[in-house]
């Protein structure tokens, strides 16, 4: 507790997310297992590839070193997004038309795919596609906006663009001047997905290993490998490195291909009914253009769950002064805000902000790069990864498939780099707002002016 605030358990559940039937039966890794495909890591990633590797008629082993969803799969703010960390021409400009389309229309589908498990294995998430709002914070981001709304519009795509009226009242509050909802995404408790994914794959017949952590990965006879834990090990024909920004030391020439970033959440007590109500109705998230964290959402019980600003790299130090200050700007009929529980997680950062697979040898396949859109890109990337390990060639992959010399690496003194960059980033946005506020009030003075001059006359 600090000051009355939770302070999640770095590897347990926030307390906001958690939900009776947590996830089917899983063990301890004890003596020798044989598997076609092991895998590392109960996440979404993990879970994901052991649900379709399973679905394949292949024999599958998940080794997790802590409880399944854990790690950033059941500590995320919830918001499946159908967009990549950048906008659709920097894709096609960087990975080239063929690569860059099919990476594009995967995240767009991202969001379907996801909502299809939920309903096939009668997944219990609060999950609800009614879509998503990004709203401007400045006239600039609306630009950006508008751009955005085009291209997909262009593609036949459920987008619109919003004034300044119906922004507001889509939100319950706040004075953006514009706003896009995208009908496809929509929000979920990621908790309580990843768990319905891990008994999905059990049921298919995949073995789960919890409390597990792998010390070593070493080849077995001519093709095969081993993993091997304090208690046990897995023998396996392939293997697939479903840690993302957790634990990957001990596979090879991986660890500098993504930088693990901490995002920061805080989740208030449940709001009376008939004020939760007013607050985002259309039971949608809200997100904005500023370049830090900005998420807004309300979870069934009635609690504001928000993404803020804190240390890139420590798991305490979020900024909830800022948070309550912009809830409160947000919505100025909240009498009182009372923040109930705070948790942070880890994302795997690439440095280009693109998912990748990356062979590190034969038979190991890594899914790397989520970059914070993981609910979405994270079961797609599962999915690749068993699709591969059971023969598809990589031209019929989403993502690009590179050996770790071909994929971007984060350079020495990386942690220094994205220090720098997220406070440049902090300023540009703050130098945004005054901006647009400053204009806002040149104008309101102006029309002023004008209706004194008029009445003097």
């Amino acid at each position: 507790m600090r000051d009355g605030l939770l302070q999640d358990n770095e590897t347990s559940v926030p307390q906001v997310y958690r939900m009776g039937n947590d996830h089917p039966a899983a063990r301890v890794l004890t003596g020798s297992e044989r598997a076609d495909v092991a895998i590392v890591g109960a996440g979404l990633t993990g879970l994901s590839a052991a649900l379709e590797a399973a679905r394949r008629g292949m024999t599958v082993a998940v080794i997790e070193a802590n409880g399944i969803g854990t790690g950033a799969s059941g500590r995320s703010f919830g918001q499946v997004v159908p967009y990549l960390k950048h906008e659709p021409a920097h894709a096609l400009k960087l990975l080239g038309n063929g690569l860059g389309e099919r990476l594009i229309a995967a995240a767009a589908g991202g969001p379907d795919f996801v909502f299809r498990l939920i309903e096939e294995f009668q997944i219990s998430c609060e999950a609800m596609q009614t879509g998503l709002i990004f709203a401007a914070h400045s006239a600039a981001g609306l630009e950006r906006l508008n751009e955005r709304a085009a291209f997909w519009q262009e593609r036949g795509a459920a987008v619109e663009i919003l004034d300044r009226d119906r922004t507001a009242k889509a939100i319950g509050g706040g004075d953006y001047p514009g706003a896009l909802l995208d009908h496809r995404g929509g929000t979920l408790n990621s908790f309580a997905f990843t768990a319905g994914l891990a008994r999905a794959a059990a049921m298919n017949g995949a073995r789960l290993f919890c409390r597990s952590p792998v010390d070593a990965l070493r080849r077995h006879g001519s093709v095969g490998w081993e993993l091997v834990t304090k208690s046990g090990s897995v023998i396996a024909d392939k293997v697939l490195i479903c840690t993302n920004a957790y634990r990957n030391d001990w596979a090879p020439d991986i660890e500098a291909l993504v930088l693990p970033i901490r995002v920061h959440q805080v989740a208030s007590e449940p709001l009376p009914a008939e004020i939760a109500c007013t607050i985002l109705p259309g039971g949608r998230a809200l997100t904005d253009t500023r370049r830090l964290p900005s998420g807004v959402r309300v979870t069934r019980d009635g609690r504001l769950v928000v993404t803020i600003e804190g240390p890139m790299f420590a798991a305490e130090g979020a900024d909830l002064k800022r948070a309550t200050e912009r809830i409160s700007r947000l919505f100025p009929y909240l009498e009182r805000i009372t923040w109930q529980s705070c948790w942070s997680g880890w994302i795997d950062m690439a440095p280009d902000q693109y998912p990748r697979i990356i062979e590190t040898a034969p038979g190991i396949l890594a899914g790397l790069g989520l970059s914070g859109r993981g609910l979405a890109l994270g079961p797609l990337l599962g999915r690749d990864l068993a699709r591969r390990a059971s023969g598809a060639h990589s031209d019929d992959l989403a993502f690009d498939m590179v050996a770790p010399r071909d994929a971007p690496r984060w350079p020495i003194g990386a942690r220094v780099i994205a220090g720098g960059a997220a406070l440049q980033r902090r300023w540009m946005d703050r130098i945004e707002v005054w901006r647009e506020r400053r204009e806002a009030q040149n104008q309101r003075i102006s029309k002023h002016e004008k209706r004194a001059a008029r009445e003097a006359t």
